[in-house]
């Protein structure tokens, strides 16, 4: 048998190779023993408590439907079906959302090997893409929506989408509202359909955004109130605030992504002189996405990481699309050879421990029953837990999803009422000086806990504390009980 007889199988070889690379590498990751400290444990331990943020909360009494209310909906039905624990949840986070994320880009390829070679590069590019596809939260779900939407409303001749864009877009919007509940930035695609020069296109993508949003947020039960309730958020989470430390890092300004712009100017440099050029390179709205996250991101980087990059990654992969058909042939074993060099390429370049990215939560010790320098400092019973970071929030209620305290602080400061909000925001100006936490400390109880990460033991006289491992102190009233060798109980 020679190899002419075996040319038929190169394609299917190299769709093989791909969807292997990829669905390889969350397991490969998971594998290390990763687990994000973030949302995706509050999202899991909310699902294990069975609570609504009220009960889990110390929290303002507007927001009263969940912010993300599909992807719980999701989570529990996964519970119900297997029965596991928080930390299972959070493994079917990792993997199902970022094989979503990246597989949803292959089935638009004629050389799917593009696609490929496209994550290459923004792993090298956009180092922080990997770890933001790992996260397990469903800003994912948004990004895959955003890619979708974006192959649906480019694909056209003529200013006038097609049917299939125009049946599609309303669906996926709502799928996006109801799952991660930031309906309101799905409309940025319709920005930059317009910047491409396509006005009709965007005002059909308007339509369909519009119709789509309410459909998402009557999925809730609640359409008005829920619309209503996203917009206060979203203004709440720039409130209050006076210097960028105040915020969460990823609301902080981009750096400009220097390294991502060199890429993009070789690429239309190579596009140049290798093929004929096409001002719908830079006219259509995948670009003008890629442009428009860019430059919003000089204000807050997630657009850049939520938008831009997306769009880089799609934009990066139909410019190689055309250098690979004008220059390898469909079926030679040149395409194979280029599919296996780019699968070591990104398997190593995702699933590589660099900086400890996939390891470093395996030194984290939470505090619960099970670690024995925290046992005798939880919280009591109807306690409060006074946190001035996220951080401490996630990794306490996901250790402790059913026990029976709230958090003065959790994924977001826009929900917290508007005393404990100043307190907040003053500790943070103050560099956590311990003046700063002095209305928390005259509202606290017996049974409550300030928890404070990072520094020596904190200066406040009126509690007593422990240290009990990553870097954190657990605060309480003194007990009237001491025991027989002078510790207090």
């Amino acid at each position: 048998m020679n190899f002419n007889s075996l040319k038929r199988y190169v394609p299917t070889a190299v769709w093989v190779i791909v969807l292997a690379a990829i669905i390889f590498i969350p397991l490969k990751i998971i594998g290390y023993g990763f687990l994000p400290m973030d949302d995706a444990l509050r999202h899991a331990a909310k699902t294990v408590s069975g609570k609504s943020w009220q009960e889990i909360l110390v929290m303002r009494d507007d927001f009263k439907i969940d912010p993300s209310p599909g992807w719980q909906k999701i989570l529990e039905w996964v519970h119900d079906a297997n029965h596991g624990d928080a930390e299972s949840l959070v493994i079917f986070s990792v993997v199902a959302l970022m094989l979503l994320v990246t597989l949803c880009g292959v089935p638009w390829f004629r050389r799917p090997e593009a696609w490929l070679a496209a994550l290459f590069i923004a792993a090298v590019f956009v180092p922080a893409c990997t770890t933001r596809f790992a996260r397990g939260r469903p800003y994912l779900l948004t990004d895959a929506v955003l890619i979708t939407i974006l192959f649906l409303w480019s694909r056209q001749e003529k200013d006038w989408p097609r049917r299939t864009a125009i049946i599609f877009a309303p669906l996926l919007v709502a799928a996006s509202a109801w799952i991660h509940g930031s309906w309101y930035l799905l409309c940025l695609p319709g920005a930059a359909i317009l910047f491409a020069g396509l006005w009709r296109s965007a005002i059909c993508y308007g339509a369909c955004w519009l119709v789509g949003s309410f459909l998402g947020c009557a999925l809730t039960g609640h359409p008005f109130e829920f619309l209503f309730q996203s917009v206060r958020h979203m203004f709440g989470v720039f409130g209050d605030f006076v210097v960028n430390r105040q915020l969460e890092p990823e609301l902080h300004p981009s750096d400009g992504q220097i390294p991502t712009v060199l890429a993009v100017v070789a690429l239309l440099f190579w596009r140049k002189i290798s093929l004929n050029w096409n001002s719908r390179a830079l006219l259509n709205p995948v670009f003008m996405m890629m442009a428009l996250g860019w430059l919003l991101g000089l204000k807050m980087q997630r657009f850049w990481w939520d938008f831009g990059t997306p769009a880089f990654i799609i934009w990066v992969a139909l410019e190689l699309q055309e250098h690979f058909e004008r220059q390898v042939v469909f079926d030679s074993a040149k395409r194979i050879f280029i599919t296996l060099a780019t699968a070591a390429g990104i398997f190593l370049a995702w699933t590589s421990d660099r900086d400890s990215r996939w390891t470093g939560n395996l030194t984290t010790q939470f505090i619960s029953p099970q670690n024995p320098d925290a046992a005798d400092w939880l919280p009591g019973d109807g306690g409060i837990v006074y946190n001035s970071d996220m951080e401490t929030f996630f990794q306490t209620f996901y250790a402790n999803p059913t026990a029976n305290w709230k958090y003065i602080l959790g994924f977001e400061s826009a929900l917290m009422r508007p005393e404990d909000l100043k307190v907040l925001r003053d500790a943070q100006w103050n560099f956590n000086d311990a003046r700063a936490f002095e209305p928390w400390v005259q509202k606290m109880q017996p049974q409550d806990r300030m928890i404070i990460r990072g520094g020596g033991q904190p200066q406040i006289s009126e509690l007593e504390w422990h240290y009990t491992g990553s870097g954190m102190w657990i605060g309480r009233l003194p007990q009237t009980n001491p025991l027989p060798n002078g510790v207090r109980k």
